[in-house]
């Protein structure tokens, strides 16, 4: 692969978009009534999930790029048809052939239609995210299992956790890299007891578990009545974040589980510093009485449990004085409209001007790496 003059990248949050007939053919027959799906209108195509009364999505709504930005310019998604989004979106060739063009050497591959982590039935669901895993690893990542890394999808929600953790064992064993966890489950905290023995496994096992922004249902921002709701919802989402950082470590899942490594994915990067120092403020004035107890102060665990991912975000940039560079990565988001494609390199440029090399390489390549376990040689010498 040819990068030319570009900095190597690694991309630990991009998507992919599933064919419109993923589930119609990989769900045992008796979902098959109820398989998400593509539906082609007038008015374009819709993703649905029928006879489950969610509502149907209009092709684009999910991010990916109808067209390549001009001048940082997007149209309007809507009234689209399925192939009109890039066909790096769901087709692995041309997925490499767009890799190449940014100078990006691997990417977390995770999926493009989030809303299948909220279907309302748990059956429906284990067995919609069962199907996902087999396509995703089986045909589209198998093109090239070097470059395109998926994140397996973990089903959870108001149902037992076996079927999580028999999952999670099936792709350990198939030599997976990471998970991934809806960032809410509505009525279940991450600290619950409920998910106990989810974390036993993922620490026995001892693959990064990642949390992506806007999978599953948001327990907070979700004021229908709000004006302006899709922006408070899509801002929301990603704030939230730090909702379930605190759900973790105020629950005390990385106290009983210290090996346990988080990702919080698409939230970026600018409120870690602010909301660290603010937790540790409450902790030395509280802990000596708040259950349960820590041992360590909330930025002591983020430290060690967890990373976090953007994709633009110079002002998180500035407050690297206050953080471990080790525990940030860069991504690319492709192809949603909200990541940097085709502009990653003008991005990551802008994102980290002034920044030390060394840093700019560790946070835009080498600690993907050294959390995936990627076999890519390290650009920084340790």
């Amino acid at each position: 692969m040819s990068t030319g003059n570009s900095r190597p990248l690694i991309s630990v949050d991009s998507h992919v978009v599933e064919p419109k007939d993923l589930w119609l053919k990989r769900l045992p027959k008796r979902f098959l009534h109820q398989a998400p799906q593509v539906k082609s209108t007038e008015q374009g195509d819709f993703f649905i999930v029928p006879n489950t009364g969610m509502s149907p999505k209009p092709v684009g709504t999910e991010g990916a790029m109808i067209n390549t930005k001009i001048n940082g310019v997007i149209t309007k998604p809507t009234g689209y048809r399925f192939e009109d989004q890039r066909p790096g979106a769901y087709d692995p060739i041309a997925r490499l052939e767009d890799q190449d063009s940014q100078g990006v050497q691997a990417e977390i591959v995770y999926p493009g239609w989030l809303i299948v982590h909220s279907i309302p039935e748990f059956d429906l669901k284990v067995a919609c995210v069962r199907a996902y895993n087999d396509w995703l690893f089986e045909e589209f990542c198998a093109h090239d299992p070097n470059r395109l890394i998926g994140a397996v999808a973990l089903p959870v929600g108001q149902g037992p956790v076996e079927p999580a953790i028999e999952e999670a064992k099936r792709w350990a064993a198939r030599g997976a890299k990471t998970f991934l966890l809806p960032q809410a489950v509505p009525g279940m905290a991450w600290g619950d007891a409920h998910w106990e023995p989810l974390w036993a496994v993922l620490e026995e096992i001892g693959l990064p578990v990642g949390f992506h922004q806007a999978a599953g249902q948001v327990a907070i921002f979700n004021d229908k009545t709000t004006p302006g709701v899709f922006w408070t919802t899509a801002i929301g989402n990603k704030i939230s974040l730090g909702w379930v950082f605190m759900q973790l470590v105020y629950g005390a899942v990385p106290e009983r589980h210290p090996n346990l490594r988080f990702i919080l994915v698409e939230g970026g990067i600018g409120w870690i510093a602010f909301q660290l120092n603010t937790m540790d403020h409450m902790f030395t004035d509280h802990h000596r009485w708040t259950v349960p107890e820590l041992s360590m102060k909330p930025s002591e665990y983020f430290n060690r449990n967890f990373w976090a991912t953007f994709e633009d975000d110079r002002p998180g940039i500035l407050t690297l004085p206050m953080l471990d560079e080790k525990r940030l990565m860069w991504a690319g988001d492709y192809p949603h409209t909200e990541g940097n494609f085709p502009f990653a390199q003008e991005q990551v440029a802008h994102d980290f001007q002034d920044v030390d090399d060394d840093v700019v390489s560790a946070i835009t390549h080498d600690n993907a790496i050294d959390l995936f376990g990627l076999d890519i040689p390290r650009l920084v010498k340790s």
